[in-house]
């Protein structure tokens, strides 16, 4: 789409960059301002950004004087863009460029302007400066405003291949195979998520479901309780339910015969196939079911400490008296 749009010079002047979380659309948003601003511009086929030059590891920095980065206030329990920073875009984008042939603004997590900031951005959409160019990003679309939306130019994302995200980590990462392998399953191909994640710290953090398999110390059900309220205060439900859900699937698909490449935990295996002997797939997939809960506990206002006292006497029942 990009280069496409380049090569023909056909640059609209607002675009919507939709998708879930970790797809990548912030990074394309950026790689797209490089290479409308790149000064040095290499002589490929296709346009393209060079990555070098000072406009490139400017807006890479998100401190190129023709780019303007809008997203929620930070450290906010529900974190918004409010008009006044809908004023700072007008004010950035009413004088033509320093440097650049278009000021460039990007919204982030767009659906979360306010209905004033809607509104008065919504006037900047329907008559914009002819050297403006918008980019908007979000996961929730149908919470923007329709007319927002529809002054537009859609593009959806969505998950790359395992080997492009396994080629995109070995390649801006260095990583060895069997860790890109690893953040290209827990991030379920979504590149953004794989890049910014860390190996080793991913790694122990989800390992966290082995030494609850193990925790002979569940045994009890006073320690259970000391357990999910550990649990709860470390993390957020969204944390917990990823490593638990990863660990349940590795058992599931242990428990029906798969095939071993599918499973996340290779260095786990043994213990996966002892931990499933006795278990019957259908009580694993009760498990799996009984996560949603959890994970909708922040959307329905529960209370996560007692719907993980509820899952972790379900997971004890099932699974501890297997362990090791």
């Amino acid at each position: 789409m990009r280069r496409t749009a380049l090569a023909n010079e056909m640059i609209g002047h607002a675009y919507l960059f939709v998708g879930d979380e970790g797809m990548g659309k912030r990074l394309m948003a950026l790689r797209f301002a490089q290479a409308l601003s790149c000064e040095a511009p290499p002589a490929t086929a296709q346009p393209d950004s060079c990555g070098q030059c000072r406009a490139c590891q400017q807006i890479a920095s998100e401190t190129y004087p023709d780019l303007l980065v809008i997203q929620p206030e930070e450290d906010k329990a529900n974190p918004q863009i409010k008009i006044d920073q809908v004023r700072d875009v007008e004010r950035h984008m009413i004088y033509r460029p320093l440097f650049s042939s278009r000021k460039i603004c990007l919204i982030n997590d767009a659906e979360r302007l306010t209905p004033s900031a809607a509104n008065a951005f919504l006037k900047t959409l329907e008559d914009p400066p002819d050297h403006s160019l918008f980019i908007l990003i979000t996961s929730h679309p149908m919470k923007l405003l329709a007319t927002v939306r529809s002054r537009c130019l859609t593009l959806r994302f969505f998950p790359a291949t395992s080997s492009q995200v396994e080629g995109a980590l070995a390649l801006k990462q260095a990583l060895p195979e069997e860790d890109a392998k690893f953040l290209t399953q827990v991030s379920g191909n979504r590149i953004g998520l794989a890049l910014q994640a860390d190996a080793v710290q991913t790694k122990e953090h989800y390992e966290q479901f082995f030494e609850l398999c193990a925790d002979q110390s569940m045994a009890s059900t006073t320690d259970l309780l000391n357990k999910a309220e550990q649990l709860s205060k470390a993390g957020q439900c969204s944390d917990i339910v990823d490593w638990l859900s990863h660990g349940l699937r590795d058992l599931l698909l242990a428990s029906i015969g798969a095939q071993e490449d599918l499973m996340l935990h290779h260095s786990h295996l043994d213990k996966i196939q002892r931990l499933v002997e006795d278990i019957d797939p259908d009580q694993l997939f009760d498990l799996c079911e009984s996560l949603h809960t959890l994970e909708q506990a922040p959307i329905r206002n529960l209370n996560a400490q007692l719907v993980l006292e509820n899952f972790l006497l379900r997971f004890q029942q099932v699974i501890h008296r297997h362990a090791a």
